[in-house]
């Protein structure tokens, strides 16, 4: 019998299960996402064959709520991708929190209760058992396709404290989203995390990935074209309300 105490701690904190394997849990939520997504959007890879052998690390740029869906409507079921940072504090209430509760493969973040040390300890878990963690290295989303936001430490920390390859990728596209929308998922060459130590190690190695990102994105902001199918539905459908007026602020000036 489950004790109350635990129950209600793992509803604040959320799930724990960071099984790298592909479960018949996660090949269904797979599958559903990749029909989903190739149904909705034109989305495309570019440089799956820079993937290394895992484990590895997947440092992206992040646009919007559907990126992570993105990015799994175009990668292969294996390895399995253990996202990080989704700053939820309670899976137990709300449609979007409920299934990524049911679905698990994620690690939690929030920053009232989260420390980058036990962050670092699930991450190595991950690492560990030889999968791959994905995660947006800007920490919140941004509204501008040829532009990156600063990027938190996570990025770097996780990659250099665990000594594991990074791949970096650029989601284009996503900033505004509408029916049949051509998106692009790139991914640049492995950067090594090996023997990264220190502060000064750290800041260099969040430079060259920072830099890598940053070569993936368009040279300036894409023209829009004057048709843009069910863009006021889908644009901020995955969006929390204030990334999404954050965005209109930004669009309005």
């Amino acid at each position: 019998m489950t004790r109350p105490h635990l129950t209600d701690r793992a509803r604040r904190v959320g799930p724990r299960e960071l099984s790298v394997e592909v479960t018949p849990r996660y090949r269904l939520m797979w599958l559903l996402t990749r029909g989903v997504v190739r149904l909705l959007f034109d989305v495309r890879a570019v440089g799956l064959d820079r993937w290394p052998r895992p484990p590895f690390q997947l440092a992206a740029n992040h646009h919007n709520g559907f990126d992570p869906l993105l990015v799994l409507g175009v990668v292969p079921l294996e390895p399995r991708i253990t996202w990080f940072g989704p700053k939820e504090a309670d899976f137990s209430h709300g449609f979007k929190n409920r299934v990524m509760g049911f679905f698990g493969g994620m690690i939690p973040y929030h920053p009232e209760r989260t420390t980058l040390t036990s962050a670092v300890r699930s991450v190595r878990r991950v690492f560990a058992a030889g999968g791959v963690l994905g995660i947006f290295a800007e920490g919140r989303v941004g509204f501008r396709e040829s532009e990156l936001l600063p990027f938190e430490e996570g990025a770097a920390a996780f990659a250099a404290s665990s000594g594991v390859p990074v791949v970096p990728c650029a989601i284009v596209g996503s900033t505004r989203l509408w029916f049949r929308r051509r998106v692009e998922v790139r991914f640049g060459p492995a950067i090594s995390g090996a023997g990264v130590s220190g502060r000064e190690g750290r800041a260099e190695l969040e430079r060259q990935l920072r830099d890598a990102v940053a070569a993936l994105l368009p040279a300036e902001e894409p023209t829009l074209p004057r048709r843009r199918p069910l863009e006021w539905l889908l644009t901020d459908l995955l969006n929390g309300a204030e990334e999404a007026e954050r965005r209109r602020a930004g669009a309005s000036r």
